[in-house]
């Protein structure tokens, strides 16, 4: 009798996960005709492979191929490597017909051999801590803004900003570069007073930045 309710209970189980990942979600066009693999809230979701057009097998989030997995287009070119919300994202090889393209991918385009950081920072002096970060705009500008004891550092004297591309223009406390063309050298220099008002330092601080958009540059002296 156990063993009769328990091949029951796995019969109704395994009907369960069929029916879960014959239900299951991708949202990817080329590659939605039949889907088997992990899958959670109705998406693909962890590892799977999926058939449509094209091929698909390797790691799947919310029903798009990300993390590590293999693509074979339909007229035989293939790739392997790491993806993202369905794009090709990171470290990956292309397999055409009579060549082979190794390197990085980045927003589903080849960007070579090398991965290039958003930005660098190449010479610091003076600045304690510093703040370097991409915000959601359409401008493509870098904002300054420089900071004493949590506030504005109102005790700047010789301030410099040389750059490679764009216009400057000041709006109150922020130093700030717009129309500017990626990648960009940035090169700030000038002189400050300590929080007591006793001694004066000199600052430099160069950073590049190599993708393109809206930056925020907050030192900390």
């Amino acid at each position: 009798m156990k063993t009769r309710l328990l091949i029951i209970a796995l019969t109704i189980s395994g009907n369960f996960i069929y029916a879960q990942q014959s239900d299951c979600k991708v949202k990817l066009t080329n590659i939605s005709g039949t889907y088997t693999g992990g899958c959670k809230k109705g998406l693909a979701h962890g590892k799977g492979t999926a058939q449509g057009i094209d091929f698909y097998e390797g790691q799947f989030i919310k029903g798009m191929p990300s993390g590590e997995g293999t693509y074979r287009w339909s007229n035989g070119f293939y790739y392997e490597g790491q993806w993202k919300d369905g794009l090709r994202e990171g470290k990956g090889k292309m397999v055409f017909k009579d060549s082979v393209i190794v390197g990085f991918w980045k927003n589903d385009k080849y960007i070579g051999t090398k991965l290039i950081p958003p930005y660098s920072i190449t010479r610091n002096l003076s600045v304690g801590r510093s703040i370097i970060r991409k915000t959601i705009s359409s401008i493509q500008e870098i904002k300054i803004r420089i900071l004493q004891g949590g506030l504005d550092n109102v005790s700047i004297e010789s301030f410099s900003l040389v750059y490679s591309s764009g216009d400057e223009y000041r709006s109150g406390n922020i130093y700030a570069i717009q129309n500017v063309t990626f990648p960009i050298n940035v090169r700030i220099n000038y002189t400050s007073w300590n929080q007591l008002h006793t001694a004066q330092f000199k600052v430099e601080f160069e950073f590049t930045i190599n993708d393109p958009g809206s930056w925020d540059v907050i030192l900390y002296n």
